[in-house]
């Protein structure tokens, strides 16, 4: 009877297990900030040099597509079948706009000529000389500007009628009148097509 009011003796006690990880989960903004410290590589020098390593072989690798026509390294307005075969219809061909550039300095030069020249010619042909050659000068340029709308017309009928499925490119106007005026030999991408070897149509 008495023992009902014994004391109970103390139970050793068991040690706590912890749940989970023993530690906060990160949230997604610290475990992406972790990702990228990792991968910054630790020698930033080196990582500097590779950079440029990469920068210098693509640009190796542009300028000799620039020579060769590779459309996996050419810029990227220069990309494309329509772009290649506007390339290629131009270069075919002769243009008049290709030799404006260097009439229009001659005629620069000669204009210039005579302004160091009229203390010994009369004023007044002086004058006619330099309006003759502004006034051909802006004559030169519009025909030229004709001359490549001419041919922009025709390129994209042809294009478009061999490439139904693709879109014909923006700002193409100014890409044929640029290469237009451009001397062969300093056109960029390089011509890959000789003087009258048009392409397919």
């Amino acid at each position: 009877m008495f023992g009902k009011w014994k004391k109970s003796e103390p139970q050793p006690s068991q040690p706590k297990r912890r749940k989970g990880k023993g530690r906060p989960t990160p949230t997604r903004k610290e475990a992406e900030a972790a990702r990228r410290r990792d991968m910054i590589p630790a020698d930033r020098k080196l990582a500097k040099k590779l950079a440029r390593e990469r920068q210098n072989e693509l640009w190796r690798r542009q300028q000799e597509a620039m020579e060769t026509g590779d459309e996996r390294y050419l810029p990227a307005r220069d990309r494309g079948r329509m772009r290649r075969f506007t390339r290629d219809y131009i270069d075919a061909r002769w243009s008049f706009a290709e030799f404006v550039l260097p009439a229009m300095f001659g005629l620069i030069l000669v204009m210039l000529s005579m302004v160091l020249l009229i203390q010994y010619t009369s004023e007044q042909f002086a004058q006619f000389v330099v309006s003759s050659i502004s006034w051909g000068t802006y004559g030169l340029l519009f025909l030229s500007i004709g001359e490549a709308i001419w041919v922009h017309y025709r390129i994209k009928k042809f294009a478009t009628a061999k490439y139904p499925n693709e879109e014909w490119p923006r700002r193409s106007g100014f890409y044929v009148f640029s290469r237009m005026v451009m001397a062969r030999r300093w056109r960029q991408p390089k011509p890959q097509v000789a003087r009258g070897e048009f392409p397919q149509r």
